[in-house]
């Protein structure tokens, strides 16, 4: 009779290497020399990369996208930034768009920083509106008992910033206290719509049950 061989051990599989806990993402990735992403910029804010090389074809750009926003009409100034820092005063979006405006001023006040830079650079152009300080004015106005004042700023505002609910709001506080129902429902649940979750819409739908049914 045959003798049996002992059975062998099972073999243990192969340790894998450890997964970098989570957090870790960004120095993984410059272990293996990937940069770390960056975080997405405001939705008022454009990136645009200036070639030294080429930066009339640089700049035609950077105002063909401006002109768009200018079209709009909810935006009234420029920003220029490099790497967080602000490179030129706030310039009124007319005057940047303007065939003038790009010949004689920012374009030539631009042009001098982007050669001071090191090769290729983006730079973030901001837009810029005014719509908080006509919020205020229109606040103001409410306060003093000048409705039609604070209308004409709350409207103002809107032009700037048509989804803005805090806008609206006021609209509807406006237009509640001159006795127009309809139109401070009509801007009281736009006000509710944008900000449903939030601070602004709760207002707006306290506001609303004040008016009544429709």
């Amino acid at each position: 009779m045959a003798s049996r061989r002992p059975a062998r051990p099972a073999r243990k599989p192969a340790a894998k290497p450890d997964k970098p806990p989570a957090g870790d993402g960004d120095q993984a990735a410059a272990d293996e020399g990937e940069a770390p992403t960056d975080e997405a910029l405001p939705k008022n804010t454009l990136p645009f990369e200036i070639d030294p090389k080429k930066v009339e074809d640089s700049l035609k750009k950077v105002r063909e996208q401006l002109v768009q926003f200018a079209k709009k009409g909810r935006y009234t100034k420029v920003r220029f930034k490099f790497r967080g820092k602000q490179l030129l005063p706030d310039l009124p979006l007319a005057a940047v768009v303007a065939v003038e405006g790009a010949t004689f001023y920012w374009t030539g006040l631009l042009r001098l920083l982007v050669f001071n830079l090191a090769g290729r650079a983006v730079i973030d152009v901001e837009l810029v509106n005014d719509s908080e300080k006509r919020i205020t004015a229109g606040k103001e106005a409410l306060l003093s008992g000048d409705l039609d004042e604070a209308l004409k700023a709350f409207r103002e505002a809107l032009d700037m910033d048509p989804e803005n609910p805090v806008v609206h709001l006021n609209l509807g506080v406006a237009y509640k206290l001159k006795g127009q129902k309809d139109v401070a429902r009509l801007a009281l649940t736009k006000a509710k719509a944008l900000d449903a979750q939030g601070p602004t819409g709760a207002e707006a739908d306290r506001l609303l049950a004040g008016l009544g049914p429709a």
